[in-house]
């Protein structure tokens, strides 16, 4: 079977577009003339992005996807203003200090889980019911290696991002023949705001940093070539393989030493 052009009046959806990869992809998309319909919490920023990317059709949707209830609303905004969404790129996500899960709030617990786990999923479900009634669809959501292993001093975020990996496999396989197709891309460490509050201690000749753009060009790459998870580096696939030849509490050891250490590097560079 063929796979069908996106029609030009189609969009793509792009949760978090304003920075890091979300920004990527926005620029790799806007680069093939794509209409997007960028979705963020911060206006101002929406609007620079916007600007920036200049002779592309763009949808600036300012919104608070850490909210419940906020995918139904996006949906009906979508809806509403005749906006046919042919992607879904599922990218705005947070992560939260470096810390143990007792030492969190409820509050922001609830809002990090909301944010990526809850809202992802109700937009791919939304949506992608939209797409199998078009007969055809892509859905890309952004998970992370940390899917592969319990992340002490990050428990919350690795289960999240197991979640979102598990959910997106299952969703591809109820969805095979449909038209529709859903990829996770599981990035390593990258080059994001997302480690303001300090990055794993490894060696760089160990662990290379990607940046937003490779990660958006080969997270696409792979949605058009249906696969059904990608990592976009070779270097941290070997990482994220470690679980599956080394016992489970082995990884879990080494992982607790990792993240304790950048925890405690944190807290001396905020003294």
């Amino acid at each position: 079977m063929k796979t069908q052009r996106p029609k030009t009046d189609e969009y793509v959806l792009i949760t978090g577009a304003t920075s890091g990869i979300g920004l990527a992809i926005a620029r790799e998309y806007a680069s093939r003339k794509r209409r997007l319909i960028l979705v963020g919490h911060n206006a101002g920023r929406l609007r620079k992005t916007a600007r920036e990317l200049d002779g592309t059709v763009t949808v600036c949707i300012t919104m608070d996807l850490s909210r419940p209830e906020s995918a139904e609303k996006l949906f009906k905004t979508c809806k509403q203003g005749k906006l046919k969404v042919e992607t879904l790129v599922n990218n705005a996500g947070i992560g939260l200090a470096a810390s143990r899960q007792i030492d969190h709030s409820l509050k922001e617990s609830r809002s990090l889980f909301q944010l990526n786990c809850t809202t992802p999923m109700e937009l791919a479900t939304l949506f992608g019911k939209e797409m199998q009634r078009n007969g055809h669809g892509r859905i890309l959501n952004i998970a992370s290696t940390a899917a592969f292993q319990p992340l002490p001093y990050n428990a919350l975020y690795a289960s999240g991002k197991a979640f979102l990996l598990s959910l997106s496999e299952a969703m591809q396989a109820e969805l095979k023949g449909s038209g529709v197709n859903i990829t996770a891309v599981c990035p390593g460490i990258t080059d994001t705001a997302f480690f303001k509050y300090g990055k794993p201690d490894i060696p760089g000749w160990l662990y290379r940093m990607l940046t937003p753009q490779e990660v958006a060009r080969k997270a696409i790459r792979a949605l058009e070539k249906k696969k059904t998870s990608t990592i976009p580096s070779f270097q941290h696939w070997l990482i994220a393989q470690l679980p599956r030849f080394l016992p489970r509490r082995w990884t879990l050891g080494l992982m607790r030493v990792i993240e304790k250490r950048r925890n405690r590097l944190n807290k001396g560079k905020n003294t």
